[in-house]
């Protein structure tokens, strides 16, 4: 039973899997979101203590959670009961049944979308468990009241409609019981011919000696069409509950069930968002033929068919992971075939992080909607990119490839190259860190360097770089050269380093586009794309490892042979501390430099990142991460046109949106600085250790031994009272670089 009349295979769709929820120690389970995880995977709450694989329960101060088995590649991951102690909403502890102690646990990878064909329809498949009873029965009442008795044709309902066509000599009602209906979407072409419903007839009596019911019933509430949501079909009960209702068919209403049952039969004509009067006329039908059959009592339909119609759409955007799905087909045409993705029933075991994924659409989404109304028009919309990756693991956990799969399939976060500009400079500061940490080198984050306009001898004429706005600097640190992505400083920077040293530090980081040893390079004049530079990014993020590109563990069929499979690969490119360094000083880049505004954006933690704007605006880039994820974001039109947009004002909006989704109960853990690091009061003007004149200071990290050992030129003290201050000084940085 392999071909049906449309000539198509039984069409089993290939599952998208995101990367298993890891619950640690230290985890803040509000930012986690961790019930709501739960939920999603279909995890049922229970009184008192969980007994059976998929129940949990809450209690003071503890989640008590029963997990499941599962399988992600090789190795079949065990669950079973553990209580995860809670304080202030942290995870304190996490002890299995048997009271062993456990760093963590892991959550069972969640669907995050099924590719049945070449248009990337993506659903969201639930076991029938997880249906409620009143919205099995209102379909079961709208579309197939006998479907318990019947053996896959209901005679009774065939004889009636034959009657009526007859009589209106046209296919006016088709009678066909739920597993006709399977069996029609699964095999057979839409057209209604004599031929095709006896091979239909013929195909739902096979899908019953097959199947069981609850199997069949399972299958065709995940499978059945439900009307549209732009250019993507709405297929099965919870891609509906989340379009109509903005909710989980779970948690449908009995007047809600009602009227998803009655779209059924035309969701074009009964559409509550189009025809609301039909809807509402359709779903009370349903309600009373359950009232009928004694689904439900005379209190239950009155109160129901009462109820106005409410609807929500759904505010996540559609089409989950379309780009991500893309790319991932693309990493595995030559293992698997690009064809077979669309018709084999594979299962993709990915590195995406549903709830980052979703965070990550919303925040183009709605930030692209905000960013235009202030960047210059085009004749094209404005787009953008974004990548997230696990400095931790170096696994991707979000892609957005542009501001919608509908409009264009092709994926800005892997395929367009485009000019970093400043987002470039953190590689030569790294480049000079690393040379300091080798000892070859003596730049540290205070060490002066100048502002002042340079020109640099070039192979047909000089080359003079220039400040955003044409803005003058004196002699400023190193760090004030990041933190407010001084050119002129930048480039002396590089030229004292080495341009091949900067584009030795690049590769390491993981920046494989063509790079040359110009002086134009420290600002970013090659191209990248986005995928590149939020890895090379996670580099300095991870402490010196430079990580491939990770989105995929595994491919396997649906009878869990592997296809292929993946390690991430990872190599040790950079000294640590010359990492932990570039970090410290790009988080300045959001406490007082150009980034600044992020503050006013919700970005109330540290975190570290770097803007970069493009000659004549045409790429607004911000690329941020905390000790959990990196992020990069690309914003800009397609043809290069000048967006008016700066990285701060365009990018960057969209990166603290996504961020602050990530963080909305606590901010991430401090990350801890390596051997070898301590850190020093300093002056941020003169770069030596503060004295008490200073009008401002700020604690600068260093190589041991490289701090600064005199006090500031420009604010002296008393010679008493600095000679005091000095002890003081010397002996609170010794006990505080003692306990690092």
């Amino acid at each position: 039973m392999r071909r049906g009349a449309a000539g198509d295979a039984w069409e089993v769709p290939s599952i998208l899997y995101g990367r298993p929820t890891e619950v640690r120690t230290g985890d803040h389970l509000g930012n986690l979101r961790f019930t709501e995880r739960l939920r999603l995977l279909s995890y049922k709450k229970v009184a008192g203590k969980p007994s059976v694989a998929g129940t949990w329960s809450e209690e003071p101060g503890r989640v008590l959670v029963y997990t499941r088995d599962y399988r992600v590649e090789e190795t079949p991951h065990t669950g079973g009961p553990v209580v995860i102690e809670v304080r202030d909403g942290r995870v304190d502890s996490i002890v299995s049944s048997a009271g062993i102690s456990l760093d963590s646990i892991h959550l069972e990878p969640e669907e995050i979308g099924r590719i049945l064909g070449p248009r990337m329809e993506s659903r969201r498949i639930v076991p029938l468990s997880a249906i409620p009873s009143s919205l099995q029965q209102a379909v079961l009442a709208a579309e197939d009241a006998r479907f318990y008795s019947h053996f896959g044709i209901d005679v009774v309902g065939i004889a009636r409609a034959l009657m009526k066509n007859l009589r209106e000599r046209r296919f006016a009602q088709g009678g066909s019981t739920i597993t006709q209906q399977l069996a029609k979407n699964f095999f057979l072409s839409p057209k209604k011919t004599i031929g095709r419903k006896l091979h239909e007839a013929e195909l739902a009596l096979a899908l019953e000696l097959r199947y069981p019911k609850r199997t069949i019933l399972e299958m065709y509430l995940n499978k059945i069409y439900f009307g549209q949501e732009g250019a993507r079909g709405i297929y099965g009960v919870e891609e509906a509950a989340g379009f109509y209702f903005s909710r989980h068919a779970a948690d449908l209403t009995l007047e809600e069930a009602a009227m998803l049952a009655g779209v059924i039969r035309s969701p074009n004509r009964y559409s509550p968002f189009r025809a609301p009067a039909a809807a509402k006329e359709r779903r009370n039908a349903v309600l009373a033929r359950m009232r009928q059959l004694g689904m439900i009592g005379e209190v239950e339909y009155r109160r129901a068919s009462h109820a106005p119609v409410r609807t929500r759409a759904r505010r996540t955007p559609a089409n989950m992971a379309a780009y991500f799905a893309d790319y991932i087909q693309r990493v595995t045409e030559d293992d698997l075939g690009g064809e077979k993705l669309f018709h084999s029933g594979y299962r993709f075991y990915t590195t995406l992080d549903p709830m980052q994924q979703a965070a990550a659409e919303e925040a183009v989404a709605k930030g692209l909607a905000e960013i235009g109304k202030t960047a210059l028009p085009a004749s094209e919309p404005l787009q953008a990119a974004l990548v997230a990756v696990d400095p931790a693991t170096g696994e991707m956990t979000a892609m957005v490839g542009g501001r919608g799969y509908g409009e264009t399939q092709f994926n800005r976060a892997t395929d367009a190259k485009r000019q970093p500009g400043s987002a470039f400079k953190p590689f030569v500061l790294l480049a000079a860190m690393e040379r300091a940490a080798q000892g070859k080198g003596k730049t540290t984050l205070s060490t002066i360097v100048s502002g002042e306009p340079v020109t640099v001898p070039g192979p047909t004429e000089p080359w003079t770089p220039s400040n955003f706005e044409g803005k003058r600097y004196g002699e400023i640190t190193v760090r004030k050269a990041i933190e407010e992505s001084v050119n002129t400083a930048t480039v002396r920077l590089a030229l004292d380093v080495g341009l091949p040293e900067v584009v030795k530090t690049a590769r390491a980081a993981g920046i494989v586009s063509p790079l040359s040893p110009v002086p134009s390079m420290a600002l970013g004049s090659f191209e990248v794309t986005p995928l590149e530079l939020a890895y090379a990014y996670t580099t300095i993020a991870s402490g010196g490892i430079r990580y491939e590109p990770f989105p995929l563990y595994s491919a396997t069929t649906a009878d869990g042979e592997i296809l292929t499979s993946a390690k991430v690969h990872w190599e040790r490119t950079i000294d640590p501390r010359a990492a932990y360094l570039t970090g410290y000083a790009m988080e300045g880049v959001l406490d007082r430099g150009t980034a600044k505004a992020a503050k006013g954006m919700g970005i109330y933690f540290p975190a570290s990142g770097k803007t970069g704007t493009t000659d004549r605006n045409r790429d607004s880039w911000f690329v941020g991460f905390t000790p959990d994820v990196v992020c990069a974001v690309w914003v800009g039109y397609d043809s290069g046109a000048d967006s008016g947009l700066t990285g701060a004002k365009g990018a960057l909006r969209i990166w603290a949106r996504f961020l602050r989704a990530l963080y909305p109960e606590s901010g991430p853990v401090t990350l801890r600085a390596p051997d070898g690091i301590v850190t020093a009061e300093i002056d941020p003007e003169s770069g030596f250790l503060a004295t008490t004149a200073c009008p401002q200071t700020l604690r600068e990290a260093y190589l041991s031994g490289t701090a600064p050992k005199d006090y500031c030129p420009l604010h002296p003290v008393n010679p008493v009272v600095d000679t005091f201050r000095r002890g003081v000084r010397d002996v609170g940085d010794f006990i505080r670089n003692l306990f690092k």
